[in-house]
């Protein structure tokens, strides 16, 4: 690892733990400059301000997320499998950012835009990944054949339906609870898009 990137790694995660602790507004750049071990003018010269560590943070903490689905879908099997993969490394890193992301409730307003555009980066990223494991699952067989059009619409479904998880299940935070409702949508969605769905089908017919 480069010089400048360790530099860069030590103050976004001396950020993020005052981040996480007092929020965007409360945390100064001189705070930052000593969890991080560093002097102002160091911190300086990598962020010309509080509001663009901020947005590394969260840039940062959005890309381990992905790597940890990519990790998690990776060593599964089946599509199924993969699907299911994806939903618990996604709700595990929901949780672990869960008291970081309470206390900074109160900045979202004033960041709204930058957070939209972060956002709208790492759903693409979700879409683009269930897109990748329906498309394997219809190669192997395992769902009916689909066109990208119809996979890239139950990405997005899917993407938007766990999104209206992520509050009751960050809550409760039961883990429990947590692969019932997996189980549940991942159920669903096979016996809509699954192989064994289409012969029913056709045999009806």
């Amino acid at each position: 690892m480069e010089k400048d990137e360790i530099v860069i790694e030590e103050i976004l995660s001396g950020a993020k733990k005052l981040f996480g602790k007092h929020g965007l507004k409360k945390t100064t750049m001189e705070e930052i400059a000593t969890a991080a071990g560093k002097g102002k003018s160091t911190l300086y010269y990598y962020f010309p301000s509080k509001i663009e560590i901020f947005e590394a943070v969260v840039e940062d903490e959005m890309k381990n997320v992905v790597k940890r689905i990519r990790e998690a879908v990776n060593v599964s099997l089946t599509a199924k499998e993969k699907l299911k993969a994806y939903l618990q490394a996604q709700i595990t890193s929901i949780i672990g950012f869960h008291s970081f992301r309470e206390v900074l409730f109160d900045d979202v307003v004033d960041s709204m835009r930058m957070l939209i555009c972060i956002k709208s980066r790492y759903e693409q990223i979700q879409i683009d990944m269930i897109t990748e494991i329906l498309l394997g699952g219809s190669q192997s067989g395992e769902f009916k054949e689909m066109t990208l059009e119809r996979m890239n619409k139950i990405s997005f479904v899917m993407v938007t339906v766990f999104r209206g998880l992520h509050f009751p299940l960050s809550i409760e935070l039961s883990e429990q609870r947590t692969h019932e409702y997996f189980d549940e949508m991942i159920d669903m969605l096979i016996t809509g898009i699954g192989k064994d769905a289409l012969k029913k089908k056709t045999e009806n017919n």
